[in-house]
């Protein structure tokens, strides 16, 4: 008797067992986490960034950047990335900029290569004007502007190089498309887009 007791209690728990992931007490499957987050970088300014290389571990890459920076480019830092860590140089204005850059690292016998960054997006709506290759381009771009009746437009680093000419602080939806109709009337081929 004792035996089927103990055999009919151990069927039940071994029943509990089974059901109880079905029921939502236990969780079937790990969480996944989004790559950039499991990282713990966000990157919040876009621009373009002059990578030297990458190491596994942070003390070769402290090494790695002593190197670099003992030839000459001072401005190198270390940025955490998932797999490792890269020695980079960031704020690179134009590509041509870069492309100089580059030509010096790997006369240094550095694998330089330019990487673009896309800044984190805040999902306002934007009027962008244009992009332009420098920043006297981009002054140009944002004078010509005011003159025509449309003050305070800014600019900003593009991704790969340049920077970009927008203006931003609208309402609604509505309100953007009629400035954009306005601009375009005036010669400017604006477009809308969210950031």
């Amino acid at each position: 008797m004792k035996v089927a007791r103990f055999s009919a209690l151990a069927a039940f728990v071994g029943v509990i067992a089974i059901l109880a992931p079905a029921h939502g007490l236990s969780k079937g499957e790990p969480t996944k986490v989004r790559s950039q987050e499991a990282c713990g970088r966000v990157e919040f300014a876009s621009g373009l960034e002059a990578v030297f290389g990458r190491r596994k571990t942070h003390a070769l890459a402290i090494t790695y950047r002593n190197m670099v920076v003992g030839r000459g480019f001072v401005n190198a830092n270390i940025i955490e990335e998932c797999s490792g860590f890269k020695v980079v140089v960031r704020g690179i204005e134009t590509f041509d900029v870069g492309v100089d850059l580059q030509s010096e690292a790997r006369a240094e016998g550095f694998p330089l290569t330019l990487e673009c960054i896309k800044g984190k997006e805040v999902g306002r709506l934007e009027a962008v004007f244009g992009h332009e290759r420098d920043r006297a381009g981009a002054n140009a771009l944002v004078n010509r502007a005011a003159a025509s009746g449309f003050p305070g437009l800014k600019f900003r680093n593009d991704p790969c190089g340049g920077f970009e000419v927008f203006l931003a602080g609208f309402k609604d939806d509505r309100e953007a498309a009629t400035f954009r109709d306005n601009a375009k009337a005036r010669g400017f081929n604006v477009i809308l887009e969210r950031n």
